[in-house]
């Protein structure tokens, strides 16, 4: 089984991105202070467009299940982690931010025999954190 990293998300990064220089240009002023905050968010929104691209472009990332384990490519580096060596699956929830713009986000975590070493999908592949910790339990239980 191959998944690939949810297209819709990723364009909405990019155009983001787009919206974040766009931004950024109208900040610049007659000031130092405003030309650095706009020079700021430039940046901001072209490393933005820089990640959602190298994520879109074809064959850049993705993961595979199969017998021999998990085959994981992210932005053109490749991982393989095996079905023996894996010993159980988690969700890992990461909160952003502080009162009312307070967010969260879930990822699929595993963790590694024999020094118990946690390591995270950097994404969840379209599908919900529960659905793909499923289909990879199902996975392990099959071929681990």
């Amino acid at each position: 089984m191959t998944l690939y990293p949810n297209k819709i998300k990723w364009i909405l990064v990019l155009l983001f991105g787009f919206f974040l220089i766009a931004l950024g240009i109208s900040l610049i002023g007659d000031h130092d202070t405003e030309t650095l905050l706009g020079l700021f968010v430039c940046v901001l929104g072209g490393f933005g467009i820089l990640v959602s691209i190298l994520t879109l472009w074809p064959n850049s990332s993705w993961l595979k299940l199969g017998p021999d384990g998990i085959r994981n490519k992210v932005m053109f580096r490749k991982f393989h982690y095996r079905w023996s060596d894996i010993k159980r699956f988690e969700i890992t929830v990461v909160q952003h931010g502080t009162g009312l713009s307070k967010s969260k986000t879930e990822f699929v975590s595993f963790w590694m025999k024999p020094d118990d070493r946690m390591r995270s999908l950097s994404e969840c592949y379209g599908k919900k954190p529960e659905e793909l910790m499923a289909i990879l339990e199902s996975y392990r239980n099959r071929y681990g």
